[in-house]
């Protein structure tokens, strides 16, 4: 079997779990059969094609076109999990500190996954990330928890056609193949199909439909409810710290 690239994988993983999740060595060192699997599952749900059979030509051909990438990067992240397992040397190599497990509260299941030990990044983080980082979660965790959270909010475009403010014509040409995967309210703003207050409102709105991920590590034992607040305000001072020079929208705490 031809070894697959290192760009190959992180390319269909994007696919997969979406273009603002995080994508490192780190994270293809922790990804597992079933967070894969989890992934496919939901995001399969929401392109295949049989969700619009009434929709427009162009809609049901563009869809049709992001299942079978869907598919495709599937088959890549498989193989590479195949390879990873089968192959002597081509699993990515971990160090004693990355092996060290430790036990989660409360005598929880999760107690043998392994854990980050190291430096925490000297930029912003998101809640997930801080907390692998800390090393209270495998990386395992933070693919479940985005997934999870993914599951409960409505796509901007969904909100946006329901608004009136785009078209089916619309949102087709904003899917359309995204060069460096832009985010949606990006491509509109270029496109000048929605102006910059109207991303913002989307966003909020999208967000407002959603739980707050630290609730899936509470519900899941990794945290208590008492720990949750304590790591918001550390997450929110190191943030503050080192958000100077980063873009993007990152939690902080006036």
């Amino acid at each position: 079997m031809p070894q697959i690239s290192e760009s190959e994988i992180l390319h269909a993983c994007r696919v997969l779990f979406g273009s603002d999740l995080h994508l490192n060595h780190d994270f293809l060192n922790y990804l597992q059969p079933s967070g894969v699997r989890t992934a496919y599952r939901q995001k399969a749900k929401t392109t295949h094609p049989d969700r619009f059979a009434s929709s427009s030509i162009q809609i049901k051909s563009h869809q049709e076109k992001l299942f079978q990438n869907l598919n495709q990067a599937h088959e890549v992240v498989q193989s590479y999990l195949k390879q990873r397992s089968t192959v002597p040397g081509k699993a990515p190599h971990r160090t004693r500190s990355e092996e060290h497990s430790q036990p989660y509260p409360h005598g929880s299941k999760h107690g043998s996954k392994r854990f980050y030990q190291g430096l925490m990044p000297a930029r912003p983080l998101q809640f997930a990330q801080f907390l692998y980082y800390r090393g209270l979660i495998p990386y395992a965790a933070v693919i479940s928890a985005i997934t999870w959270q993914r599951q409960q909010r409505p796509s901007m475009g969904e909100i946006a056609r329901r608004w009136r403010w785009l078209s089916e014509h619309d949102i087709s040409r904003i899917l359309k193949p995204r060069a460096g995967f832009t985010r949606f309210g990006e491509q509109a703003e270029r496109l000048g199909l929605l102006k910059p207050l109207q991303v913002r409102t989307l966003l909020l709105h999208q967000r407002s439909q959603q739980k707050q991920i630290g609730q899936y590590f509470v519900d899941q034992k990794y945290i208590t409810e008492k720990t949750l607040e304590r790591l918001l305000n550390d997450l929110s001072a190191h943030n503050r710290r080192h958000r100077h020079g980063f873009s993007g929208q990152f939690y902080t705490r006036s």
